[in-house]
């Protein structure tokens, strides 16, 4: 069997915990590789770039030729044929849309008491950085969740680094949707490597003030050790699926699904809950039939992914499943039920939500809208998916007449004295001094 059916109330503790964990366990081994990469970027710089490359990715790259040339993009449109060019633009229009309905008015205030006027103005980020990972394949479409968003917010300098290919080249579609996106720049270096150049900048590529995209468990773990020298996006590592599921939902659909993000990596998972037995085993049987369609490649990854991380828990009841489900706190969650819009309600913990029997959560993925940059590693019990508020900078302001601030004037210096500020207070009474 590809896949192993857990009842709830009899799992072990030990299967329990792998299942709930999944791959935060390997992100947590490899911290000090990833710390003595960050290390030697921030003095090398570019020769550091090209060593961790070729070490990595067994891909050799240059100093002078870190940088994409205008040329290359230009050239990627001749190697792409017109209806994928033209699929990008479509999905790129979809979450331009959905990222500009997120935005806020760029300036409101209010008049908060007589004489006082209070609001808020946006202001975007100056430089972002975005990852776009590569690898295990190539990915037009996580172009588009993380430049678009920083362009609608108005990020004036957007970069982009990924990873070349074998032969150094970065996959022309990816290219493309950097150009349509509008990336100010994009550097082919990816991993670890690509976040700490992000971070510290080098000869080539600049230093950012934030940086966002989904990546590897090296990426996940050089943004972990970065936490605080730069600003991070949500931590999106590892894919992760979990589908919750009652009596109405196909069992040839569940198993499709499952394997939806298993197929990322070897670090990657797919969960199934429900509470009706007849749908976990019937899943169970048919998921092989799903997993043998896919090339040798992709195969590997899910029934290895499946094998660690992949699991379908037998609850016995829907709010028992709900339960877990909330307790899992997974990137990407299907509901597969007869009341979808209702259960979702009772959902506290999730990165994304894909409803219905007919919204696969690979949807989502290629550009229905929403963003697919979720948070991964149970941090969906904190925080929602990469979103247009991420890149700008909501400050506040206030505009004070003179008789507003003697509205104010007593009450301010009194809590003044009261927290022990007197400097406070006199810079507000020295206005009124006889």
């Amino acid at each position: 069997m590809y896949i192993q059916v857990y009842k709830l109330n009899g799992i072990s503790a030990g299967d329990y915990d792998r299942i709930l964990k999944r791959s935060e366990t390997e992100t947590e081994s490899i911290m000090a590789d990833v710390e003595k990469v960050i290390s030697d970027i921030k003095v090398h710089g570019d020769k550091a770039l090209v060593e961790y490359t070729k070490k990595f990715e067994d891909v050799t790259i240059y100093e002078d030729k870190i940088r994409v040339s205008r040329e290359e993009i230009d050239e990627a449109y001749r190697k792409v044929d017109s209806e994928t060019i033209e699929a990008i633009r479509t999905l790129a229009g979809n979450v331009k849309r959905f990222h500009a309905a997120q935005m806020p008015n760029k300036m409101w205030s209010t008049e908060v008491s007589p004489g006082l006027v209070a609001g808020q103005v946006i202001i975007p980020l100056d430089k972002v950085g975005c990852y776009v990972p590569g690898g295990r394949g190539w990915f037009p479409s996580a172009v588009m969740m993380s430049v678009l968003p920083a362009k609608v917010a108005g990020v004036p300098n957007v970069y982009v680094c990924t990873p070349p290919a074998p032969d150094g080249a970065i996959p022309p579609g990816t290219l493309i949707a950097c150009d349509v996106c509008g990336a100010d720049e994009v550097f082919r270096v990816g991993g670890s490597q690509a976040v700490a150049a992000m971070a510290h900048g080098t000869q080539t590529i600049p230093k950012v003030d934030k940086i966002v995209g989904p990546g590897s468990k090296w990426v996940l773990a050089a943004f972990k050790l970065l936490y605080g020298q730069v600003e991070i996006g949500t931590l999106a590592g590892p894919g992760e699926g979990i589908i919750l599921a009652d009596e109405t939902a196909n069992p040839e659909f569940a198993a499709a699904d499952i394997c939806i993000q298993a197929e990322h990596g070897l670090d990657s998972a797919g969960v199934l809950v429900t509470h009706v037995p007849e749908l976990a085993y019937a899943v169970q049987q048919k998921i092989g039939r799903h997993i043998e369609r896919l090339n040798d490649y992709r195969k590997n990854f899910v029934t290895e992914s499946l094998k660690k991380y992949g699991a379908i828990i037998l609850t016995d009841s829907l709010e028992e499943s709900i339960a877990f489900v909330n307790e899992y706190a997974g990137e990407h969650l299907e509901i597969m039920t007869a009341e979808p819009l209702q259960d979702m309600q009772k959902i506290k913990n999730a990165g994304g939500i894909y409803l219905g029997h007919y919204t696969p959560l690979s949807t989502g993925c290629f550009g229905s809208g929403p963003n697919h940059v979720l948070p991964t590693g149970r941090k969906a019990t904190v925080a929602g998916g990469l979103k247009t508020a991420d890149f700008y900078k909501a400050v506040t302001f206030e505009y004070f007449s003179r008789d507003g601030l003697a509205n104010l004037k007593d009450a301010m210096v009194k809590l003044a004295e009261y927290e022990g500020f007197p400097a406070h207070g006199n810079a507000i009474s020295e206005r009124f001094a006889k």
